[in-house]
């Protein structure tokens, strides 16, 4: 019984034959109810003979099939004509080989079952997609991400037949350019007004925009159309550096990886001298030369050199990068004509500006075979990074500033095998199946069939039902029922698993359906090669 009012997770792995190659005559030994992910279909399969079944004509237990099973029976039911608000347990085989009390009464072998889940306790049911990792990237000046961003649009097509209302931050396809994101105001059935709230960048005059997702209409109804109108630079990122001058640019570097390195937070000022001038009156220089200076320091620094990777972009709107690059952060080869030591400055050319390109590094720190001693670690976590234009004693309120646009944020990935494996021992040990350190301990208690279980170079999908055990006789009155979050763990999306879910919940459970928690994504402009 759960005492504390968040919900205890208990775990199922769900996945089959693509992890553990049943072999034909065992599936069909029992009618074959398995689909290929492990999720049982079919009814009448009881839960000891889903833990108890050979694979591969040995005597291994399967390890990976799921179902749900009949509260009273403990049968499998027919997902695809389950009684809707029904209650059922779901379970799973257990992840251990061998049974050390006996055969067919309980112990490693018994099968992995959940309490009784009621439809109607069910407050949530919702997915979360396996995501890879994005780096941090960040635009400082003149640079592909802050050029050619929609300054006005006009609306082509208002449409009709919209339902009306406001539609905010709608995401937006079409034209030469991405990211460009608007809010449209819908009366009468047709757009009245259309506001910009993000320009995006590498757009033309004259691109027409449509909506990624359509407007909901009555009827067929006819989508919007808009068009672009003017393009601009960025605010503040057209700035000129003058001769006899020097610039100081401030670059934070934080979390997780930093912290780990270093004990605290990186950050480091770097500074960019821009030369004596030749006259009395201080004149503009090649902007390009103060990016490089920035990125030189950036790129040997200690304290950044590992963290951040930079490209600079010069008044004329080519990349070039540190020494000794091979390839660009999208695996592009890297010539040595296109490292910023060959650069030769043509002077500055009025109206014209240079910029630069922070990458954060995405370092997956492991251990090749861990072996869960106190010191293992694997990184999961982007680093972010800041940056600043400041003064000679770091206020970076002085000078007037240098944009500094945030392209990615950095995402974290999701659903590595790695967080996996860690989460089934966890599991495990609430079922008395403990985890060793120790390898000769391990390999008596078993502990080598959990991590043969799963797959440590891949990435799950995991399925989440949060139900309640109402209390109706709670005399301490603290909490008047127990949180469940029962998590399935699959390789891929399982369509029979969501629409059973769907049938199951029909006009009883108050929770609006499968919710779906799927990858973020950063449209990372590329990097313009030297021509």
């Amino acid at each position: 019984m759960s005492y504390f009012n968040h919900a205890f997770t208990k775990r199922f792995l769900g996945t089959g034959v693509t992890r553990n190659l049943i072999s034909t005559g065992a599936a069909q030994s029992i009618g074959n109810p398995y689909s290929t992910d492990g999720f049982i279909t079919t009814s009448g399969v009881a839960t000891v003979t889903l833990s108890q079944l050979p694979s591969n004509g040995g005597s291994l237990p399967v390890i990976g099939y799921y179902g749900f099973f009949d509260s009273k029976t403990y049968t499998s039911v027919n997902v695809s004509s389950v009684t809707p608000c029904c209650p059922l347990i779901l379970a799973s085989t257990s992840l251990l080989r061998d049974d050390k009390i006996g055969p067919f009464h309980g112990g490693y072998k018994e099968t992995n079952k959940s309490k009784i889940i009621n439809p109607k306790y069910i407050s949530k049911i919702y997915r979360v997609d396996p995501c890879l990792p994005q780096q941090t990237a960040i635009s400082i000046g003149n640079t592909p991400y802050t050029d050619d961003r929609i300054a006005s649009i006009l609306v082509s097509n208002v449409g009709a037949d919209i339902v009306d209302g406001t539609y905010d931050n709608l995401t937006t396809t079409g034209g030469t350019g991405t990211g460009a994101i608007i809010t449209v105001v819908v009366s009468g059935g047709v757009v009245i007004l259309a506001t910009l709230v993000n320009g995006g960048t590498g757009y033309t005059i004259g691109d027409t925009l449509t909506l990624l997702n359509n407007l909901p209409t009555i009827g067929a109804g006819t989508q919007p159309e808009f068009e672009v109108e003017s393009v601009t630079l960025a605010a503040n990122c057209c700035r000129e550096f003058l001769c006899d001058e020097t610039y100081y640019l401030r670059v934070d570097v934080k979390g997780s990886p930093a912290l780990r390195a270093l004990n605290h937070n990186a950050y480091q000022t770097v500074s960019a001298y821009t030369g004596c001038c030749t006259g009395t009156t201080p004149t503009a220089i090649d902007s390009t030369l103060v990016f490089i200076q920035w990125a030189e320091q950036i790129s040997t620094t200690a304290y950044l050199k590992d963290f951040v990777f930079a490209v600079v972009y010069d008044e004329s709107g080519i990349a070039w990068f540190a020494p000794g690059t091979t390839v660009d952060p999208d695996g592009t080869p890297v010539t040595p004509l296109q490292w910023w030591n060959n650069y030769v400055s043509p002077g500055h050319v009025e109206g014209e500006c240079a910029g630069l390109r922070l990458f954060g590094a995405y370092v997956e720190t492991k251990f090749n075979s861990c072996s869960f001693q106190i010191t293992d670690f694997f990184e999961k976590e982007p680093v972010k990074i800041l940056a600043s234009l400041v003064d000679y004693t770091g206020d970076p309120c002085i000078f007037e500033g240098l944009c500094v646009v945030e392209e990615c944020p950095g995402l974290q990935g999701n659903g590595f095998g790695e967080q996996v494996l860690r989460d089934f021992i966890l599991s495990e040990s609430y079922l008395q199946n403990f985890f060793h350190s120790d390898i000769r301990i391990r390999e008596i208690t078993q502990g080598d069939d959990i991590l043969n279980a799963i797959d440590r170079d891949a990435l799950y999908t995991r399925y989440y039902i949060q139900h309640n055990v109402p209390r109706f006789n709670n005399p301490t009155g603290v909490f008047d029922n127990d949180q469940y979050m029962l998590e399935i763990i699959t390789e891929n999306t399982n369509t029979a698993l969501e629409d059973f879910f769907t049938n199951w919940l029909k006009g009883c459970s108050p929770c609006e359906g499968l919710e779906v928690f799927s990858c973020g994504t950063c449209t990372v402009p590329p990097i313009q090669p030297i021509l």
